[in-house]
């Protein structure tokens, strides 16, 4: 895991430019640091140890022509060293990189293929003067880029670090920062907060050659075949999820487990504590007592059923947060919709001052198995009119509601929509953004994500195009700034190809959620959290903190002065008015306002202001 940067095109490379760029993301890579450049292209490197951790497998790496630069894991690097020394290739190193580097130049972009990891990279081909970057199947390790007026791009892990380069402008995105303020809607996958700085979209090849730059997609999830009995897809599940529990174990340095006690986490740290044997086993679980959220007691069940030696507390308090925020604001480099993340950030804190450098966790489960609450009316719908009457007789006038709520949220539009929209939006964004927000259509999903029945279709819109790409952010920031490596099992090409194409009754059974993947972990995980029916998210009392008079008082100091007020961008007196009744009608959307602010100050409207 590291940070990754770099410049093509234009004048040639400035080495002072690259050395910056690399300092910025210093908290990427604690543990070592480099810088290449010929005359077109530089690259930056920030190195984070975790398989072979002698100095010869620092980065920039080159081979013949070739010079990579790469953050993440390639977890299947054995079998595909193997491979290619059967192909007559050498190896210096016993890592990841070498063996990435040595794919490329034997098969190219078709490489890519081959890979089971999560992985941002850049690679220059002298010969070709071409440059390569190309991000995971997810989007779990971000590349953000830039391109000015003369050709030139930059590139980079972070956007911090892009916007050291001079010719990046700090602007924010407006459209992008409207439809956040007034609905919390994060942006498109391909775009950022920031105003001429992209986000390269997962499965995506970028490629820069004297100038000009080609975007493409390299992989979709392709349909597999299930097998038809519903307790040999069970057994499938079950083994493909093993082995690629089994793969995001190797490492060369300590790994946990992130714990939240719902369904997702507590199926890693089961079958994890099966496969890693005797390992040494470290648990982290944010918890929130008195909070009626809170899911310790759930942790702590399954922290004891996998015989976990340290179950570690992490107990976020509102004085804390707003000791951090300003710190948490500069880590996220953009806003984020909830302090979710903050009780994420804490964690990887606290795997931090343990000693423990790669953490597994539950994320993307959700999303491919359907265990958010649109996708009841959705299976029901995409399961037949036999099954689907079957499913309605088991919960009637529940199963029912959630079916007409998904009709209409799928043919709510035009008129109707936008009226809907003002209606739900902040009451703290200024109107005109209200406005532009509802009237702004999302972008539709891509032509093969529009494909199949409805509850295959949302699987697919959350995972790659709405919901995950904003959680594998948050993600990435959170454990990136205290040098954490996060590995998520359920984002294996494997487990995601095979859940997208699992029929709806295998996902919706006895009206439950995520049903065959409760089924494929039964006997590992207890059956206290299997049959668990609530869906909690990973929240701290955010309602509770913000009502802190410590918070109250930072939110009129920072929305309420007459820099904030010059911004146009909130609904000053709404805030006002709520303040001095010290109750907020909309908590997510004054932390939206409040963290909008933070961040436009501290990354936009103060260019010398420090980044790092």
């Amino acid at each position: 895991m590291c940070g990754i940067g770099g410049t093509a095109g234009g004048s040639a490379p400035d080495p002072r430019l690259l050395e910056t760029m690399a300092r910025i993301m210093a908290k990427r890579g604690p543990d070592g640091e480099g810088t290449w450049s010929d005359d077109t292209a530089g690259l930056a490197f920030r190195r984070l140890a975790i398989i072979d951790l002698h100095e010869r497998s620092s980065q920039p790496m080159h081979l013949g022509p070739l010079h990579l630069v790469f953050n993440g894991e390639i977890y299947n690097y054995r079998e595909l060293r193997a491979e290619l020394q059967r192909r007559g290739h050498d190896f210096v190193t016993e890592g990841d990189a070498e063996v990435l580097l040595h794919a490329w130049a034997e098969w190219g972009e078709a490489a890519l293929d081959r890979l089971n990891g999560m992985f941002a990279m850049a690679v220059w081909d002298d010969e070709a003067r071409r440059l390569t970057l190309a991000s995971d199947p997810f989007g779990e390790k971000p590349l953000y880029y830039a391109r000015s007026a003369s050709g030139r791009l930059v590139f980079a892990s972070e956007i911090k670090a892009i916007l050291a380069a001079p010719e990046v402008e700090r602007r924010a995105d407006e459209p992008v920062l409207a439809a956040y303020l007034a609905h919390g809607v994060m942006p498109p996958p391909g775009r950022s907060f920031f105003a001429g700085v992209a986000r390269l979209p997962a499965a995506h090849l970028l490629r820069w050659q004297a100038g000009a730059v080609e975007l493409e997609r390299y992989w979709r999830p392709r349909r597999v075949d299930v097998p038809a009995a519903y307790p040999d897809a069970v057994a499938q599940l079950r083994a493909v999820l093993r082995d690629s529990i089994s793969l995001r174990l190797r490492s060369d340095v300590p790994v946990g487990t992130s714990l939240s006690g719902g369904i997702d986490s507590s199926a890693v740290v089961m079958l994890s504590a099966e496969l890693a044997g005797d390992h040494r086993r470290h648990a982290f679980t944010a918890r929130f007592p008195g909070f009626a959220r809170d899911e310790w007691r759930y942790a702590a069940e399954v922290a004891g059923a996998a015989r976990v030696e340290h179950h570690h507390a992490v107990e976020p308090s509102a004085a804390e947060a707003l000791c951090d925020l300003g710190t948490l604001v500069v880590d996220h480099e953009e806003p984020v919709a909830t302090l979710s993340v903050y009780a994420q950030w804490r964690v990887n804190q606290a795997a931090r001052a343990n000693g423990v450098v790669v953490l597994l966790d539950g994320q993307g489960a959700d999303e491919l198995f359907g265990g958010y609450g649109v996708a009841h009316g959705l299976a029901v719908r995409s399961m037949g009119p036999r099954l689907g009457a079957r499913a309605v007789a088991h919960r009637p006038r529940a199963t029912a509601a959630r079916v007409a709520g998904s009709l209409a949220r799928d043919h709510l539009s035009g008129p109707l929509r936008r009226a809907y929209r003002r209606r739900t939006a902040s009451p703290y964004a200024a109107a005109h953004l209200s406005d532009d927000a509802a009237s702004a259509e999302r972008p539709p999903a891509e032509p093969w994500a529009r494909d199949g029945a409805p509850l295959r279709r949302e699987l697919l819109a959350e995972t790659f195009f709405t919901t995950l790409p904003a959680l594998l952010r948050y993600a990435d920031r959170s454990s990136m700034a205290h040098s954490r490596e996060v590995r998520l099992p359920f984002l294996d090409r494997r487990v995601a190809e095979l859940a997208l194409s699992l029929p709806a009754a295998f996902l919706y059974r006895r009206g439950l959620t995520k049903a065959i993947l409760r089924d494929a972990v039964r006997g590992a995980v207890p059956d206290s959290i299997l049959g668990r029916r609530d869906k909690v998210g990973f929240d701290p009392p955010q309602a509770q903190w913000l009502a802190d008079a410590g918070f109250r008082t930072l939110v009129g100091d920072v929305l309420l002065d007459p820099a904030a007020r010059a911004v146009g961008l909130y609904d000053t007196r709404a805030l006002e008015s709520d303040a001095r009744t010290g109750t907020w009608r909309d908590p997510d959307a004054v932390w939206r306002a409040l963290n909008a602010e933070l961040w436009r100050r501290r990354l936009v409207a103060a260019p010398g202001a420090p980044v790092a």
